[in-house]
């Protein structure tokens, strides 16, 4: 007996034992007691071991260790309760004060991120311990603390979102001239940011987390004022889509753009964002009438050509108002320019055409002298169908040419920047021109009414409508006068000519075109370029996968109220979903067109559509990223293919327009020594051998020319390719390429331009800073230099360069070094940042160098460009000298 009473003790001192463990509460031995039908007094005065003997725990040592594993379970989730409550228990916001200006404006919301991780956590462990079988004993609690974590989740949702609005609303309506012109707005955001910035001093005095959240009705105060700020920015946005419709080129700029010159009173204000409504236009030019109101009496290109207002517009009273007048005049003003120089070239017989040209803005002078090409050619006709004068298309051929001549010497002559640009557009179209007429002659056209002149671009200035209209086939639109300044026209190929007529032909069947071909092939361009002949405002839209139908609704709306041209690039690489809902908003547009219609419903709103609109997309088929068009977005624009584009021609015309009197052999040697680098040369990622390149060259070429009148132009043209493509090659091209130019150009030896100061300036600085002077490094910080400037060719002046030399300091290099260094480039800026480095580095360092340029271009309004190119040492020879740059 004694032996059976040792062994169940023994077997009851490691339960005695486990029943010790902290995890067991009052709850868990009333439970023991329950189920084991054995009561016992817990009081510690009477608990003893003689009781637990008694209770005969022995017998239910199973039910014993389930109640403990339980209890060990609920620890471990009133622990995690616990914790939860101690995290949130000392969780405060961070508030920041707030000034605008030097006004006090009270306190901020700083960053809540660390608040959204600890509640995003602690969120999924109490939802963890919700699914828990021993949740029971804490169930409320976790309930709670779930409630009270997704409150201040909600909270601080609302609270971020209505603090970006108060934020933005608070620029707009705080010290801003926009108060007086939306005083009940005004009065209803002064009411909500009184409001606001009351929480917001209660959050800055305790900024506990749980105590600010748990005041009752804070969530329904915040989206309150959420709410009221919605409502005020809405009517922000019927304030401003009011003011756009008005003038609808507003439009194209941006919100904050928009209330910066609605909330001035100055109205110079619009100066800033001029480029953005007109295509070309740097600013309007103020001045004061006799009662010393501000007037507008002329707009100034960004080349500084300017075109004086026939009568000046008073710029008074609201903006949009007196911007409609702008336009109003300005197209005024550029149809009766237009219209005078038509009329003093016919009248006028004394005076040379060059010399006409020069008393006309370029675009007045291009117009009018279209129109007398087109009369000329149709009279010409006339001469041979009704007077049997089959010499008059060549008697005008020769008269063309002579022309050409003219326009020749002309550019070679000492001329502005602005006169020398407005003869080179000129003499671009006039070539073309010229080709046509030989084609004429060639072919024995003799009928106005054969499809080769009826295919042709015409202007004609029709006395019924006393107006210029261009024609091509069956269709005829009026001439928009968009003054433009002098933006250059392209060269016409033949490839540029099917694009044309494809539009024209499109847009008399109220639909768009839509150029498809590979990058550099020139169909933005082309569309552009067209809109210039027609004088049309063509704004450039480059769409991506972030577009949405509202972004590209907005566009659309202000297109078809100004009567503008949209150019779509790279319209595929738009979501397939987006698509869709674009194709209705054109077919919206397409059928007002159809019906003539004055007004539209579009998106909603009522508006007006001038018929002059039109919308064209460019795509890139068969790159990554790029979608396939849904059937209703293909069914309403005529598809035009641009494989490869005219090299030599561009070429030809290009350098007859710079001058070149050889320009016919020059461009044929150009683009050979293109096609066989391109054939023979590695392939390397950075190598370009197509028209941008082409046109870089191209465009260098015109500049040197002028710089070397004494030069022959084989030289020119030699040292200008061998410059321009030298530093781009690794090593092993370099021998290859130089053995292509001198067999394209034999016998003619071209030394390099020398740039002494720049030279001595790099050596004095090397010496001085204790580095090891090689002949090599001189040369290849020239380089490195002047590549940026000769390698991309930029339709407008650079706005910054900016050049990092690593592991090369060069601080000390002459300002006027520079300036001879740039003499060769027009409008460029150079800012040039060197970095310091420990002076025992020696020539070897440059293994390790990689030197960044950024380049910033501006191009259009709509069209802002950045290039990254890097330069890196692509070999280094046994001494340590650098013998070859590359670009990655």
């Amino acid at each position: 007996m004694l032996e059976l009473s040792m062994k169940q003790f023994k077997n009851t001192v490691p339960l005695m034992v486990s029943l010790k463990n902290e995890a067991l509460r009052e709850r868990h031995w009333n439970q023991l007691m329950e189920k084991t039908g054995q009561y016992f007094d817990m009081a510690p005065a009477r608990f003893t071991l003689e009781n637990m003997f008694a209770m005969k725990l022995h017998e239910y040592q199973d039910i014993a260790e389930q109640i403990l594993n339980n209890a060990i379970k609920e620890l471990a989730i009133e622990r995690g309760v616990k914790a939860v409550e101690d995290t949130w228990a000392n969780m405060t916001f961070k508030v920041h004060r707030h000034y605008k200006g030097t006004e006090d404006r009270g306190y901020t919301l700083g960053s809540v991120e660390e608040i959204v991780v600890t509640l995003e956590d602690n969120a999924m462990n109490l939802q963890s311990m919700g699914a828990s079988q021993f949740i029971g004993p804490f169930l409320e609690t976790v309930n709670k603390w779930e409630r009270l974590l997704s409150l201040i989740g909600e909270i601080i949702d609302e609270w971020q979102v209505v603090q970006r609005k108060w934020l933005y609303l608070e620029g707009i309506f705080i010290g801003g001239d926009i108060r007086a012109q939306l005083p009940d707005e005004a009065k209803k955001f002064d009411d909500i940011d009184k409001a606001y910035r009351r929480i917001m001093v209660d959050c800055a005095k305790n900024p506990l987390v749980v105590p600010l959240c748990s005041v009752p009705g804070r969530l329904p105060e915040i989206q309150g004022l959420g709410l009221g700020l919605e409502n005020c920015q809405k009517s922000l946005n019927e304030y401003l889509e009011s003011k756009r419709r008005i003038f609808p080129r507003f439009y194209f700029i941006s919100t904050d753009e928009l209330l910066s010159i609605l909330g001035s009173s100055d109205p110079s204000a619009v100066q800033n964002h001029i480029i953005k409504m007109y295509d070309n236009i740097k600013s309007l030019r103020f001045s004061k009438d006799n009662s010393d109101q501000p007037i507008v009496t002329a707009m100034i290109s960004s080349e500084g050509e300017v075109m004086e207002f026939r009568h000046s517009v008073r710029a008074k009273g609201r903006v949009e108002n007196w911007m409609c007048d702008v336009l109003d005049e300005m197209r005024r003003s550029n149809r009766f320019i237009t219209k005078r120089a038509i009329y003093d070239f016919g009248t006028d017989l004394e005076i040379t055409r060059p010399d006409w040209m020069m008393n006309y803005q370029g675009m007045v002078g291009l117009a009018a002298s279209l129109v007398w090409w087109t009369a000329e050619v149709e009279e010409a006709f006339d001469q041979a169908t009704n007077h049997h004068n089959l010499r008059a298309m060549k008697d005008f051929l020769e008269k063309q040419n002579h022309q050409i001549e003219e326009l020749v010497i002309k550019v070679r002559s000492n001329l502005t920047r602005n006169d020398r640009l407005k003869f080179k557009t000129i003499t671009t179209i006039d070539v073309h021109a010229r080709d046509i007429i030989e084609a004429f002659v060639r072919d024995n056209i003799l009928d106005a009414s054969e499809f080769s002149w009826e295919s042709q671009l015409r202007f004609y200035w029709l006395k019924l409508y006393d107006n210029l209209y261009v024609i091509q086939c069956s269709g005829q639109f009026e001439y928009g006068y968009e003054y433009m300044g002098l933006n250059g026209r392209l060269v016409i190929t033949p490839l540029t000519d099917r694009i044309y007529l494809t539009i024209t032909q499109a847009l008399l069947m109220n639909l768009g075109g839509a150029p498809a071909g590979p990058a550099g092939t020139g169909k933005t361009e082309t569309t552009k370029d067209l809109a210039k002949a027609m004088a049309l405002l063509c704004v450039v839209t480059n769409c991506g996968e972030g577009m949405d139908f509202r972004a590209v609704g907005t566009i659309l709306s202000g297109l078809a109220q100004c009567g503008a041209w949209g150019c779509f690039d790279e319209f595929n690489r738009i979501d397939i979903s987006v698509l869709s809902v674009i194709s209705t908003q054109l077919q919206t547009i397409r059928n007002g067109l159809i019906r003539k219609l004055d007004r539209i419903i579009f998106e909603g709103g009522d508006i007006k559509l001038d018929r002059k609109v039109g919308v064209f997309v460019t795509m890139n088929p068969g790159y990554a990223g790029r979608t396939e068009l849904p059937e209703s977005v293909k069914a309403l624009f005529r598809p035009v293919t641009c494989i490869k584009p005219d090299l030599e021609l561009i070429c030809l015309i290009s350098l007859f327009s710079d001058g070149f009197l050889t320009a016919k052999v020059l461009a044929k040697k150009m683009t050979v020594l293109y096609k066989l680098a391109e054939e023979q040369l590695s392939k390397q990622c950075h190598y370009d051998w197509g028209l941008r390149s082409l046109n870089s060259v191209l465009r260098m070429a015109g500049v040197m020319k002028r710089a070397s009148e004494d030069l022959p132009e084989a030289v020119v043209l030699m040292r200008v390719l061998r410059d321009m493509n030298f530093p781009k090659f690794v090593f092993e091209d370099v021998p290859l390429f130089l053995g292509l130019i001198k067999d394209l150009f034999p016998g003619i030896d071209c030394p390099r331009i020398g740039y002494p100061d720049f030279n001595a300036a790099v050596r004095h600085t090397l010496v001085a800073d204790g580095y090891v002077l090689l002949a090599d490094q001189v040369r290849h910080t020239l380089k490195m230099i002047i590549l940026p400037f000769f390698h991309f060719s930029f339709e407008k002046k650079m706005i910054k360069i900016l050049i990092s030399f690593n592991y090369l300091s060069c601080a000390k290099l002459l300002t006027d070094t520079f300036e001879e260094v740039l003499s060769h480039v027009n409008s460029l800026t150079l800012q040039h940042s060197l970095k310091k480095t420990d002076k025992t580095a020696t020539s070897n360092s440059f293994e390790a160098a990689t030197n960044t340029a950024i380049f910033t271009e501006t191009v259009r309004p709509t069209r802002i460009l950045s290039r990254t190119p890097q330069f890196r040492v692509m070999s280094v020879s046994d001494h340590g000298q650098v013998v070859a740059l590359g670009i990655l």
